[in-house]
């Protein structure tokens, strides 16, 4: 067997397959609504979305609880800024001296928190709340399917 120079080969890698993400980032892309959301907004979705596509859990009748939480991570964001530029107490005189009081805008905080905490575990964004969106022992044998 006669063994020459080796060839020279021309040849680039061809991917495998298309980029995994681009049926989620299209998904995600459809489902947007542009009109009801502002720009900040928009950045939080385009965060958020193409991974609950891949998880699953973006479909056309979450779009709106999905807007909510976008709107709930900007006004968290804004109110933190604006605590964070002016102060989170004011500094009250009475007959019993002064007194440190929260201001009104860290209720709105709190209670803009608890909205955000509660649409977080409506999509299984965080660790305990994906545990419980998994399918357990129980669920492995439909109790429908002998009908």
């Amino acid at each position: 067997m006669a063994r020459g120079r080796k060839q020279n080969l021309n040849v680039t890698a061809l991917p495998l397959h298309d980029d995994p993400q681009a049926a989620h980032k299209a998904r995600a892309d459809d489902l947007r609504p542009d009109d009801l959301l502002t720009d900040s907004e928009i950045i939080v979705w385009d965060r958020v979305a193409p991974q609950l596509a891949m998880l699953g859990r973006l479909k056309p009748h979450f779009v709106d609880a999905l807007c909510e939480y976008c709107r709930i991570v900007r006004r968290l964001a804004d109110a933190r800024k604006m605590l964070d530029d002016d102060d989170w107490t004011y500094v009250v005189v009475g007959r019993n001296g002064n007194q440190q009081k929260s201001r009104p805008e860290v209720a709105q905080l709190n209670d803009d928190w608890r909205k955000w905490r509660s649409l977080v575990g409506e999509f299984g964004l965080a660790p305990a709340a994906e545990r419980g969106m998994q399918s357990g022992q129980g669920d492995l044998f439909d109790d429908f399917d002998n009908f």
